[in-house]
């Protein structure tokens, strides 16, 4: 009788173990349907030689020759160039000018959730509607930008051209996302711990001093949140750069993302296409991965 009553309380102990997993499982199983399931039928596709406009391509064995192909071609790393440095550029410039205006709009002023709302209005219009409003903007002859130019008697730029065609991008691209990390900065200025700020003045430390030991240490974690999901994000933008330039002039603005859609509807070569796709993605989840694990690391650290 004891033996049995051991094996029950186990198998008690063992489903309560596991309970908490059947509650997870739809989720799990959902999520692998709609990720796991197309990964491996884009791992499969990679490996074929697959052209739309040849039937039964798809089932011809290519092995890795994509991949060769793919990593291979100068004009892939000068996209991945381009890609990271597009990134970085306008992260940088975006998490920049959004702590300077969080800063200005933390503190008591008129009128601030008037301007609040005014800023928000960049990060809710639609990816093709900001690079059609940009485009007019840069147009060379009637655009915005060159009519003021000329009235202040300067000469007109071809901001669109290939001198200046990056730079117009990444100031696009910073306009629309600059509003997100004001957003997330502000909401760390309001959680700053009052007493700690108290602190600093008794101890007769000044504006800087106070930014510097004691803002921007709480400030980190929320930077590096916002920086992460930028990053990943203007990592696959599409839509804007292709509205705006098309990838050009040349290869000037033709990220990861333009390349892969020149590839897929230039020669229709399925099979490339994803390899490219699949190279893309462990080229994200590497830049990345730094990045996010400082933040669990800060994260964990006891305050």
């Amino acid at each position: 009788m004891s033996a049995g009553i051991r094996k029950v309380g186990s198998y008690r102990r063992a489903r309560a173990t596991l309970e908490p997993y059947w509650f997870m499982a739809p989720a799990a199983i959902m999520l692998a349907t709609v990720y796991l399931g197309p990964m491996i039928y884009a791992v499969m596709t990679s490996t074929t030689h697959w052209v739309l406009t040849e039937p039964g391509s798809e089932n011809i064995r290519a092995g890795l020759e994509n991949y060769k192909d793919v990593l291979g071609a100068p004009s892939f790393w000068q996209a991945v160039k381009i890609t990271l440095l597009y990134t970085l550029t306008s992260v940088t410039l975006s998490l920049t000018l959004g702590t300077l205006l969080a800063l200005l709009l933390d503190n008591e002023l008129h009128f601030a959730s008037f301007f609040r709302s005014i800023m928000l209005i960049p990060m809710v219009i639609t990816p093709a509607v900001i690079a059609i409003f940009w485009k007019l903007l840069y147009e060379q002859e009637q655009g915005v930008l060159n009519s003021l130019l000329v009235a202040m008697g300067f000469a007109k730029v071809a901001w669109l051209g290939l001198d200046h065609a990056f730079f117009a991008m990444v100031i696009m691209d910073s306009w629309q996302n600059t509003p997100f990390f004001m957003l997330v900065i502000l909401a760390g200025l309001q959680s700053v711990d009052s007493n700690l700020m108290d602190a600093a003045r008794v101890d007769g430390a000044n504006v800087f001093q106070r930014f510097r030991y004691v803002v921007l240490p709480h400030l980190v974690p929320y930077m590096l949140i916002a920086a992460a999901f930028r990053g990943i994000a203007t990592m696959n933008d599409f839509d804007k750069i292709w509205l705006l330039t098309q990838g050009g002039p040349g290869e000037a603005t033709t990220t990861i993302t333009v390349y892969t859609y020149k590839i897929a509807f230039s020669s229709f070569d399925m099979g490339r296409t994803t390899a490219i796709a699949l190279i893309f993605v462990v080229i994200v989840l590497v830049t990345s991965a730094p990045l996010l694990r400082h933040l669990f690391r800060t994260a964990r650290r006891p305050a």
